[in-house]
């Protein structure tokens, strides 16, 4: 019996040290270090895919278009604004047609009033496998998106060497994916 409380005391008294040592091992919270957190958050959005035939640059009479445009909604909201920090536009094409093409994006407000275009063109030389570009706003443009509502892409055909026209028959395509990488820093204001 004086065995088994001998133990008890020694079990005891090592929780006893081990309680004040940990006691006078620890730093007061400062909950004021709370003010200065930053969040850090990526945000991808997909903003528009295209497979594009023979038949989407050509009119009702078979003739060529030299423009195809389309128009997409913006993923920005007003309450994430003030805590974008930066914007990278990823463009991937693919070309199987015998001609060049340039992709423009325009950024457009909510009355469709073009108010920016990216920089620079993109160009996708013909017969070519997937390529991918990426695009940053510069820092000092990043306002622009505030007021952007649409994002407008536009495919502009460069015409044939040889003077040579699509046919409503060719099996080419022109492929288009693109996504919105938002960088956001959640910060007290």
């Amino acid at each position: 019996m004086a065995v088994s409380y001998f133990m008890k005391i020694t079990k005891l008294t090592a929780a006893a040290f081990l309680i004040l040592f940990f006691q006078g091992c620890t730093k007061d919270v400062d909950f004021n270090q709370l003010d200065d957190a930053n969040i850090h958050a990526t945000y991808i959005s997909t903003l528009i895919y295209l497979n594009l035939a023979a038949p989407d640059f050509l009119d009702d009479f078979n003739r060529e278009i030299a423009v195809t445009e389309d128009l997409v909604q913006a993923p920005i909201n007003n309450d994430s604004k003030p805590y974008l920090e930066k914007v990278e536009f990823t463009v991937i094409t693919e070309n199987t047609f015998s001609r060049n093409f340039r992709l423009s994006i325009t950024f457009y407000d909510a009355f469709g009033t073009p108010i920016y275009v990216l920089q620079p063109m993109i160009n996708v030389p013909e017969n070519s496998s997937e390529l991918t570009t990426i695009i940053e706003i510069p820092k000092q443009d990043i306002p622009y998106i505030y007021n952007t509502k649409f994002f407008g892409f536009a495919i502009f055909m460069s015409p044939s060497i040889d003077g040579s026209a699509i046919s409503i028959n060719d099996a080419s395509t022109f492929d288009l994916k693109s996504s919105a990488k938002l960088f956001f820093n959640f910060r007290k204001i």
